[in-house]
């Protein structure tokens, strides 16, 4: 029965791209106002927010290793740690991205 299975699975993956349709039409860039501003700064914000996690994240870990060696209560569950730490960086990647939307309207851009 699995070599059946298999068989069928294998099957189809080979066939569909045979029965599907080629592609039509072009690629076509999109234009400078296609979308709303808001969108875009929208866009802007989740970049920097996700793209400073990878600087933040090892900062808020060495931050909280410094506090809780500085006498700071820290809970027993190892879970609540790392949510600490990530809420930690999170609020660090938050203040960056709102950092960036500030001098962007303040700049005028």
């Amino acid at each position: 029965m699995k070599r059946i299975i298999a068989a069928v699975l294998i099957l189809l993956m080979v066939l569909s791209p045979v029965s599907s349709d080629p592609i039509e039409y072009e690629y076509e860039p999109y234009e400078k106002e296609e979308f709303p501003i808001w969108s875009l700064e929208l866009r802007r914000a989740e970049s920097i927010f996700f793209g400073s996690l990878v600087i933040t994240f090892p900062v808020a870990m060495g931050i909280y290793s410094l506090a809780s060696s500085l006498g700071m209560p820290t809970p027993d569950e190892d879970y609540q740690r790392v949510l600490q730490q990530a809420l930690i960086a999170g609020g660090l990647s938050l203040i960056i991205a709102g950092t960036d939307w500030i001098i962007g309207r303040v700049s005028g851009e």
